[in-house]
């Protein structure tokens, strides 16, 4: 998707734009929230929001109950691990700020994640991040928000 469709529906939409790039970048110039992490660093930042989204109760606890098998079970290490202190001592992004923008991800109607680049072509960490990205999206009830939530008919 290019720069200007992006644009184009944040502003049609009033929808917020995250950027997380260790770059600034056009587009980070544009974005809602710029979130600049050291370079290798997405997947820390990515469980460190799950953190703040599970200590808050912000989960979409249904969505999950209803369509993600044994979910909290299996991803409760990762996330746990990524403590506050732990990504920021990785990351560089102070504690207020990672929570910010899980709080704006997880009030969101739909989202839509584009990995960019960097994830897309690194072939040694585009799974882990994928898996990151997909983690986060099932969290808050994201999958198939591209459409909207009744893309996938709730039971």
């Amino acid at each position: 998707m290019s720069l200007q469709h992006i644009l184009e529906g944040k502003e049609l939409n009033r929808a917020n734009m995250i950027v997380i790039d260790p770059r600034m970048t056009r587009t980070a110039a544009h974005a809602t929230e710029y979130v600049r992490v050291r370079p290798g660093t997405h997947i820390p930042t990515i469980y460190g929001m799950l953190w703040h989204i599970f200590q808050n109760g912000w989960e979409d606890k249904d969505f999950i109950r209803q369509r993600v098998y044994g979910f909290r079970r299996k991803c409760a290490r990762r996330i746990d691990k990524w403590q506050p202190d732990e990504v920021e001592r990785v990351t560089g992004l102070p504690e207020a700020q990672v929570k910010r923008v899980a709080e704006i991800f997880r009030q969101a109607e739909a989202v839509d994640p584009d990995l960019g680049d960097g994830a897309r072509r690194n072939t040694r960490s585009e799974p882990p991040n994928v898996r990151a990205s997909c983690i986060l999206l099932l969290a808050t009830g994201n999958v198939g928000a591209r459409y909207g939530r009744q893309h996938l008919p709730r039971p």
